[in-house]
C-alpha cells in the first residue's frame, strides 16, 4: 500500500509491503520505521514510490525526493496489527506461549509504608496563594479614575467615512493621573504565598520485602524462524507481486479525487509520463490561480483608489509597483544596479572634474593676462597692475628714495634700457608659448 494518510494524529505517507514467511506460509506487513509527512494544502500533488532491484526504495512528492533507504533496514514487521522488533528476519527465540506467571509471584519493587499516616493538622484544601491581609490601600489611590482614557491629541482621519466605517473613536492611552499616583480603579489586596500551604499528602513508599523481580516467560526456539542463509529464495525480492490496483478512500471531507495511477518498470518513462500529465496540469492550475489572484488584487486596488484618500492612493501605487517588479524581477534588479552605480559615480567623481576644470580656467586666465601685458608693452602703454595697493607702495618707495646719478651717458643708458625691455618681452613670449602648448595638451 502506498499513499498519504491524514486522520487524527496520523499524518504520514504510507509505504507498506507484504512479505511471505517461507516456513509458515504466512504473510506479514512491513511498514516504514519513519514515514514522511504528506502535503496538507488544497493543491493537487503527485506521490511516487520507487522500488529498485537492489532492495532500495525512494519516495517522491511532486518529483522531489523526501525519503530513501534500504528496504531491509528502514522497515519493521507488523503482525496482527502489532508492531514487532524485527524487520524481515524473525527472531530465533520467542516467548513460550504456554508459560504463565505464577499466582504468588511478586513483581512490585515498592509498596506503601504501612506505618505511615497523614498528620491530623495536614490541610490538603489550603490554597497555595492568599491575599495579603497586612497590606493597606495607598492614600493617593484614585478609585474613580480609569486605567485608560481616550487620547486627547488624536484626530479623526480625513478619509474616515462614518457611514461606511462607523463612529470614530479615539485610541486609548494610559491615564496620566494613574502614573502620577499609586494607581487607579478598584484597589485589590496583593497576593502572597500561603505559609500554611502543604499540598496533597503522599503516602511514602518503601522497598517490598517480598519482591522477587520482573517476571518474563521462558524462551523457546521459534518454529517459524528463517534467514537469508537458511532460505535465500525468500530474499531474492522483498516486494510481493502486484496483480491489481485499488484505491482506498476513508474521508469525511469533500473535494478529494485520484487520477492517473501508473505502475511500470521504467523510471525514465514514469518521469516523462508524470511531466506530460501532472506537470502540465500543475502549470495550468498555477497559472489559473495566479491570474485569479491578480484579478482580485486589481479589483481591490481599483476600489481602494476610487474610495480611498491620499494615503490609500499611495498604497495602491506602491502595491502596483511591487507587483510589476515581481513579474520583471531581472529587469528590475538590472535597472536598480544601473541607477545606483550611476549615482555613486556622480557622487564620487563630480568634485574631481570640477576642480580640474577650475585649474584649467585659472591657467587660461593667467595666459590671457600675460598676453595683454605683452601687447601693452609693445605698444608703449604702461602695464596696469591688478592690485592697486601694490602699485601705490611702489610709487611711494620710488618718490621717497633719491635717484642715483648715472655715470653712463644718456644715450648709452637709453640703448641699454631698450635692450633689457626687448629681452623681457622675448622671455614672456617664450613663456606664453609654453603655456599655450600646455593648454593644448589639456584640451587634447
Amino acid at each position: 500500500m502506498f499513499g498519504p494518510d491524514k486522520c487524527g494524529g496520523t499524518n504520514q505517507v504510507h509505504l507498506i509491503l507484504r512479505h511471505q514467511n517461507p516456513v509458515s506460509g504466512k504473510w506479514e506487513e512491513k511498514h516504514l520505521k519513519s514515514s514522511p509527512s504528506p502535503k496538507t494544502d488544497k493543491a493537487a500533488h503527485l506521490y511516487t514510490a520507487i522500488l529498485r532491484q537492489d532492495k532500495t526504495f525512494e519516495i517522491l512528492i511532486d518529483s522531489v525526493s523526501v525519503k530513501s533507504g534500504t528496504i531491509s533496514d528502514e522497515m519493521v514487521a507488523f503482525v496482527d496489527g502489532k508492531k514487532k522488533d524485527y524487520g524481515f528476519t524473525p527472531p530465533e527465540m520467542i516467548d513460550d506461549p504456554e508459560d504463565s506467571k505464577p499466582e504468588d509471584w511478586v513483581d512490585e519493587a515498592k509498596i506503601k509504608d504501612p506505618d505511615a499516616s497523614k498528620p491530623e493538622d495536614w490541610d490538603e484544601d489550603a490554597p497555595k496563594k492568599i491575599p495579603d491581609m497586612d497590606a493597606e490601600k495607598p492614600e493617593d489611590w484614585l478609585d474613580d479614575e480609569p486605567d485608560f482614557v481616550p487620547d486627547p491629541d488624536a484626530e479623526m482621519p480625513e478619509d474616515w467615512d462614518e457611514e461606511e466605517d462607523g463612529d470614530w473613536e479615539a485610541p486609548q492611552v494610559a491615564n496620566p493621573k494613574c502614573a502620577a499616583s499609586s494607581g487607579c480603579g478598584e484597589w485589590v489586596r496583593p497576593i502572597i504565598d500561603n505559609p500554611d500551604y502543604r499540598g496533597k499528602w503522599v503516602h511514602p513508599m518503601i522497598d517490598n520485602p517480598d519482591y522477587i523481580g520482573e517476571w518474563s516467560p521462558r524462551q523457546i526456539d521459534n518454529p517459524e524462524y528463517f534467514s537469508e542463509e537458511t532460505h535465500p529464495e525468500a530474499f531474492k525480492t522483498l516486494v510481493a507481486p502486484i496483480e491489481g490496483v485499488a484505491v482506498e478512500i476513508w474521508t469525511m471531507q469533500k473535494g478529494i479525487h485520484f487520477d492517473n495511477v501508473y505502475i511500470g518498470n521504467d523510471i525514465g518513462a514514469a518521469a516523462e509520463w508524470a511531466r506530460a500529465s501532472f506537470g502540465v496540469e500543475q502549470e495550468e492550475e498555477a497559472a489559473a490561480a495566479k491570474a485569479a489572484k491578480r484579478k482580485a488584487a486589481a479589483e481591490a486596488r481599483k476600489k481602494k483608489w476610487e474610495e480611498g484618500g491620499v494615503l490609500a492612493k499611495f498604497s495602491v501605487l506602491v502595491s502596483s509597483f511591487l507587483e510589476f517588479a515581481g513579474d520583471n524581477l531581472i529587469a528590475t534588479i538590472c535597472t536598480f544596479v544601473l541607477l545606483f552605480g550611476s549615482f555613486c559615480w556622480w557622487m564620487c567623481c563630480r568634485d574631481d572634474e570640477e576642480m580640474e576644470y577650475a585649474s584649467y580656467a585659472d591657467e587660461d586666465d593667467d595666459i590671457e593676462e600675460e598676453e595683454e601685458d605683452d601687447e601693452n608693452e609693445e605698444e608703449g602703454e604702461p602695464v596696469v597692475e591688478d592690485k592697486k595697493e601694490k602699485t601705490e607702495d611702489v610709487k611711494e618707495k620710488t618718490d621717497s628714495e633719491p635717484v642715483p646719478q648715472s655715470s653712463v651717458p644718456a644715450s648709452d643708458a637709453k640703448d641699454a634700457a631698450a635692450a633689457e625691455s626687448a629681452a623681457k618681452a622675448t622671455g614672456k613670449k617664450k613663456k606664453n608659448k609654453k603655456k599655450k602648448k600646455k593648454k593644448s595638451a589639456h584640451v587634447e
